[in-house]
């Protein structure tokens, strides 16, 4: 029998090749040994959710009332026969919990998603008698012409590359149309500015958190987690992030 406790193991580490990942989560899904060995995983490595634990707990409790209750009323045989029954329930129950619990909607994404809706779905625009290319450009991206604004942006930077404000907003716009590897292009580039206040690394995280790729997860922690230990820009909301999850 083949022994997949490493690779399990490997799979909930985030270890794995983005390729070992998608065969681990094939194989659960064909292969209903290997869902087994996942789900026993999962009950030893208690990495259900609590809520999950205590019903799992309230499900070993009425099997182990059944089984007494069998003790007192039948022949050893037959308790033999009821308890394997009964093994083989916790089995189905532990896969079934498995999948209900992957099936959702991961928390780093609604948790992007909810900062990128309240806290980047406008930009402060500085009032005066004039506007400038940049003010236009963020006027058109609270207004919503998230196209229009970004092409203001881009032609800042056509002449001048070092415009960190430009690369920062075409940052923003590229994570709201999805294109994360553009975005991530512009945060890494922002990050070399010496900047007194210096989002880069922050909106890289939640880039990561956004797209959610195999191995985006531990990058965004590390990413967050050197926000709060430099004292870097969004670091409160690193904090509380960081105990979310």
């Amino acid at each position: 029998m083949t022994d997949y406790s490493e690779f399990i193991d490997g799979y909930f580490n985030k270890t794995l090749s983005g390729e070992e990942a998608a065969r681990f989560e094939q194989m659960l899904s064909h292969d209903a040994s290997f869902a087994q060995e996942v789900a026993f995983y999962i009950s030893s490595k208690q990495v259900l959710t609590e809520q999950l634990v205590i019903k799992k707990k309230e499900r070993f409790k009425e099997l182990l009332s059944e089984s007494s209750t069998l003790t007192n009323r039948a022949p050893v045989r037959k308790l033999w026969v009821y308890r394997s029954v009964a093994a083989a329930a916790v089995i189905i129950l532990l896969i079934a919990s498995w999948y209900l619990f992957y099936s959702k909607p991961l928390p780093v994404q609604q948790i992007a998603d909810n900062y990128i809706k309240q806290d980047l779905g406008n930009l402060p625009v500085t009032m005066g008698t004039t506007m400038d290319s940049l003010q236009q450009g963020l006027k058109l991206y609270n207004d919503g012409n998230l196209n229009s604004s970004l092409k203001i942006f881009e032609s800042i930077l056509m002449r001048d590359t070092s415009n960190y404000s430009a690369i920062k907003y075409s940052g923003i716009i590229y994570l709201r149309l999805a294109d994360y590897k553009k975005a991530l292009a512009h945060f890494q580039q922002l990050a070399n500015y010496p900047l007194y206040s210096n989002p880069a690394i922050f909106y890289q995280a939640l880039t990561l958190m956004k797209r959610n790729l195999s191995g985006d997860k531990p990058k965004a922690r590390l990413l967050l987690q050197n926000v709060v230990d430099n004292n870097l820009e969004g670091k409160q909301t690193a904090m509380q992030w960081l105990n979310k999850w």
